[in-house]
């Protein structure tokens, strides 16, 4: 075994070891609510296959893939967190090598591939996509994508078997991009590639072989931006899509990012698996600050085409973090933070290529080697530290609020999920206090007034959970949850035949909610209409609610 095998060995036994405390982390609220947990499709049977793959996922993206390798893991372990991110710990070390195996197909130096690879192993940025369940979705379209890479470059070397590889290439694309909207950037990196294994981009064979690529890139970019039509959930974390913001702040927001991505990947400081926009009792705004980064992005521009286009290594990096990264810079708004920390997983590993390129450069110098061991060992060492205490902050949902709301306390959607978390545990006072946080910090937000109401409703302080649902109301007229936990309350209050109405919206606005249809067929049922009343619990009933299961046995075997 050659020395960067042994390395290679090393480093995923360092991994394992990293991330095994992460097989204690528990499913969070939220892209783990949205894709397992509260995933009225998670259910692996051939009609939400079909459902998956031909129109797109209730939380509004398309990743088919990913859905159905969920929806596996489900049908074995149910919500079982340790299987989700055990799995996504076995892709992860699968990327490590992949990664290696990639570089070292278009790089000589031996240094390069397993100090690129060790950044991307190590790095706590990679925390988030690995030690939570929702992470399946970045590795997984990774594991494919590196595959593609790789099966095209062996491709290139004509032998007998080339067509094969390039078939079994285009193959890992078609699955990459059934597991990621993200895989869209494949035949761009190809092209990438072929310049920096110094191909004639001027002749036809140069773009004649990525057509297919761009193809199927073109076929699923329309079902990735078509999803959202089909979506039916009331997730924000993956529903936000604003296109509220002023397309001139989506750009200096979109140079933030990119500029903020870098430093983050150099010096990763103040990680967080919300950074919210800069907003105002929920209006947007531009910080002063945020000028200095247009310059800063500017200036990289300027640096690329003028300086960095001489040295083949800093101009690849540059290029595949720019090209990997482009479409999730929120100049189409498609997520709730202006930054998500996994949205590098793949794209960081442009970064990694620079740092391990000017790193070996200098390994190879025996004057400097010494000291620069040392100094990216400790440097290691430190990305090491940080993925530990990420890897606990992703603990439960709680850890991953109240970091949240350290790092970013004018994050509302923070405080919001963290009461939502304090509720589920039984600690009302504390999620009442976070909903109040939410509500000063943007009375403009729907979801705490709604989630304070049916903290008031237990109390049975029921004006203030009325007044609290109708203001929701107001503020998100197909707010479903709003009309339906408005329901309960009246019907509280001995008001039932008001309740029918609201009960009767939410049904419209959300079909699926079994108990919305069981508690208006329990009205029904009291009023001694018993039509509607068995229809509405055999509604329920084939939507799974026990209780109304055993409705239908009590009122309407007779009737």
């Amino acid at each position: 075994m050659n020395r960067q095998l042994k390395y290679l060995v090393l480093l995923l036994i360092a991994t394992i070891v990293l991330y095994i405390p992460s097989l204690r982390n528990k499913l969070n609220n939220w892209d783990d609510a949205a894709y397992i947990q509260s995933n009225p499709y998670i259910q692996l049977n051939k009609e939400n296959v079909e459902k998956s793959f031909l129109q797109g996922e209730v939380h509004r993206m398309y990743a088919p893939l990913t859905a159905l390798s969920n929806s596996i893991v489900y049908h074995f372990y149910g919500l079982n967190p340790e299987p989700y991110i055990f799995i996504n710990l076995i892709i992860h070390l699968c990327n490590i090598i992949l990664i290696y195996i990639f570089l070292s197909l278009i790089i000589k130096n031996p240094f390069i591939p397993i100090i690129t690879a060790a950044l991307f192993a190590l790095h706590p940025m990679q925390v988030e996509s690995v030690a939570n369940a929702a992470g399946r979705r970045d590795v997984l379209y990774v594991f494919f994508y590196l595959l593609c890479l790789i099966f095209y470059l062996k491709s290139l070397e004509r032998n007998k078997n080339h067509v094969i590889k390039y078939v079994v290439s285009l193959l890992f694309a078609l699955l990459a991009l059934f597991s990621k909207g993200q895989a869209l950037t494949i035949p761009f990196t190809l092209i990438l590639i072929s310049l920096f294994m110094n191909g004639q981009w001027k002749s036809r064979s140069f773009w004649l072989d990525k057509l297919p690529y761009f193809i199927f890139s073109m076929v699923i970019a329309y079902k990735v931006y078509s999803a959202p039509q089909y979506a039916a959930g009331n997730f924000t974390s993956t529903s936000y899509l604003d296109s509220s913001i002023p397309f001139l702040y989506r750009i200096i927001y979109a140079c933030y990012g990119f500029v903020q991505y870098i430093i983050l990947l150099l010096v990763p400081y103040k990680l967080s698996l919300v950074h919210p926009y800069p907003e105002i009792a929920g209006k947007y705004f531009i910080p002063g600050l945020y000028y200095l980064y247009l310059i800063i992005f500017m200036g990289l521009i300027y640096f690329f085409f003028r300086y960095a286009i001489r040295n083949k290594f800093l101009w690849f990096g540059l290029a595949f973090f720019a090209v990997n990264i482009f479409m999730l810079l929120q100049l189409m708004p498609n997520s709730y933070g202006i930054m998500n920390d996994h949205y590098v997983y793949f794209a960081g590993m442009g970064i990694f290529l620079i740092i391990g390129e000017k790193i070996s450069d200098k390994f190879l110098n025996k004057k400097y080697s010494t000291v620069l061991i040392f100094v990216f060992a400790i440097y290691i060492i430190i990305l090491g530290i940080s993925s530990f205490q990420r890897i606990n902050t992703f603990r439960n949902s709680v850890t991953i609020w109240s970091d949240v709301v350290e790092k970013h306390p004018e994050c509302y959607m923070a405080y919001n999920n963290r009461g939502l978390e304090f509720y589920n545990k039984g600690y009302s006072n504390k999620a009442l206090d976070d909903y109040t946080k939410a509500i000063e910090l943007n009375p403009n937000y729907a979801a705490p007034y709604n989630n304070r109401g049916v903290i008031y409703n237990d109390q049975r302080i029921f004006d203030k959970a009325i007044e609290d649902f109708k203001k929701a109301i107001d503020l998100k007229p197909n707010y479903a949850d709003a009309y339906y936990n408005r329901a309960n309350t009246l019907l509280n209050q001995g008001l039932s035949f008001i309740a029918i109405s609201d009960y009767t919206k939410a049904i419209e606005l959300n079909p699926n909610n079994a108990m919305a249809y069981n508690n208006r067929g329990t009205i029904y049922a009291d009023e001694g209409i018993f039509t509607k009343a068995c229809f509405d619990f055999n509604k329920a009933a084939d939507l799974g609610s026990k209780e109304a299961q055993e409705n239908v046995a009590k009122f309407c075997s007779k009737n």
